[in-house]
């Protein structure tokens, strides 16, 4: 599940990268009004509460282990709160924050390099084609 909260300037730059997450398989939560937003452009997304807002809420989520990825963009006195909270909760429960749409854009691009790109395991020396200046000398 990746749980998005942004404020609503970045809504509309959120949107591709939703949908990008929603393409991929994840399970997108959002808190109220950014669940709208993202409905109302055809993302589907399951709306959860804020932490003032009632229970099960954002921070209830991620302490039962139930989010794997936070995307939040606070702006403003009114989200303090409820961000220093999430912050607390994702940080203890080992949960990635992110906080800008630029750094979730590159996390989406990641998640997708990851899932596409064999993983193999190489020294440094393999990956450089170079085996340094300290091979086939003898020690004294």
């Amino acid at each position: 599940n990746v749980v998005i909260t942004v404020n609503d300037p970045d809504k509309p730059t959120i949107t591709p990268i939703a949908a990008r997450l929603s393409d991929m398989g994840f399970r997108i939560m959002a808190t109220g009004g950014t669940a709208r937003y993202l409905r109302g452009r055809g993302i589907p997304c399951d709306t959860v509460f804020k932490v003032n807002e009632g229970r099960p809420n954002l921070a209830d989520y991620i302490i039962s282990g139930d989010v794997a990825l936070l995307i939040n963009t606070p702006l403003g006195k009114q989200s303090q709160y409820d961000d220093y909270t999430v912050r607390r909760a994702a940080i203890t429960y080992k949960v990635p924050y992110i906080t800008t749409t630029s750094a979730a854009e590159a996390a989406v691009d990641a998640i997708i390099a990851l899932r596409n790109r064999v993983r193999t395991v190489k020294s440094i020396q393999e990956r450089t084609g170079s085996l340094g200046p300290w091979t086939g000398s003898t020690a004294a």
